[in-house]
């Protein structure tokens, strides 16, 4: 018979599920359980422990100071089970299970997915594309396994792995007076018409940072959300903006131009948690990362 303040798997993952969507009726959908059965698993853990975990607001219940410092443990625990269920799975049927990633960029991270693939065709691999911000939070969160970013700085409880280095260049119309020129100086977006990614961007951090150092202002007309749209409205001629070099798909209508003057560089890596750099599937993807990098 079960002590009577032990902590069940259906309790931990109904705790986690709140602690990340704050709603019962969401956290109950996702987990495939009912309202009602979510809600007695949380109000088990409480009773039990006399304790309170959740500040209870209509699809709004954050976690109290206890409960944040639950969380890492219970997702810890959760994420054990998991690598074990791979483990056991990989011995039975070479190499099988599931990886969740989050990644800033498709392209380099597409052609390494795919190299994974062919090593691991049984291992299922999910990838969600957003912002550096969103990214990062989201492998904060524990909501992906790993991800692919550019981290300005080192997160505790993180380590990260060099995958490549890019570089920022202009990104012209050929319609533009500019296109005729070799390079370009940063001056020449003084008073151009500017079209910027959204706040949280690790390209626009980069290429804003370098234009206030060098006190330059642009028009800026448009901020936009995604790489792909940035591409189009320049294509369609309504301003000049800036891309990584390697994340650029040719179009007829834009030409890419270098700095002169300037050196935007930086280094996407691949970020994993601590806990879960030694696990078999994340050191199967470290060791495709590694490959291309070399190749």
């Amino acid at each position: 018979m079960l002590n009577k303040k032990t902590i069940s798997l259906p309790q931990m993952r109904s705790f986690c599920a709140l602690a990340k969507y704050r709603s019962f009726k969401l956290a109950a959908e996702k987990l495939l359980i009912s309202q009602p059965s979510l809600v007695n698993q949380i109000a088990t853990i409480e009773e039990v422990f006399n304790t309170k975990l959740f500040i209870r607001q209509r699809e709004n219940n954050r976690l109290t100071e206890l409960g944040l410092e639950l969380l890492p443990s219970f997702q810890g625990a959760l994420n054990h089970l998991k690598d074990a269920e791979y483990t056991l799975l990989a011995r039975s049927s070479m190499q099988a299970g599931e990886i969740s990633l989050a990644a800033v960029s498709p392209y380099r991270v597409s052609l390494l997915i795919k190299e994974f693939n062919q090593l691991y065709p049984n291992i299922k691999v999910k990838v969600s594309f957003s912002s550096s911000e969103q990214v990062q939070n989201l492998l904060s969160m524990g909501e992906v396994d790993a991800a692919f970013l550019v981290q300005e700085q080192s997160v505790p409880g993180q380590q990260a792995f060099f995958f490549y280095e890019y570089s920022l260049v202009a990104m012209v119309p050929k319609s533009h007076p500019l296109a005729v020129k070799e390079t370009l100086s940063i001056d020449d977006f003084d008073g151009a018409a500017y079209l910027s990614r959204e706040d949280g961007s690790l390209t626009r951090s980069l290429f804003e940072t370098a234009l206030r150092d060098r006190q330059v202002i642009p028009n800026r007309l448009y901020e936009l959300g995604s790489r792909e749209s940035i591409r189009e409205a320049v294509a369609q001629g309504l301003g000049i903006s800036v891309v990584a070099n390697y994340e650029h798909v040719p179009h007829d209508n834009i030409r890419l131009i270098d700095f002169s003057d300037i050196e935007l560089t930086a280094k996407s890596t691949l970020v994993v948690p601590n806990e879960r750099v030694s696990t078999p599937l994340i050191r199967a993807l470290i060791n495709v990362v590694d490959h291309c990098r070399q190749n």
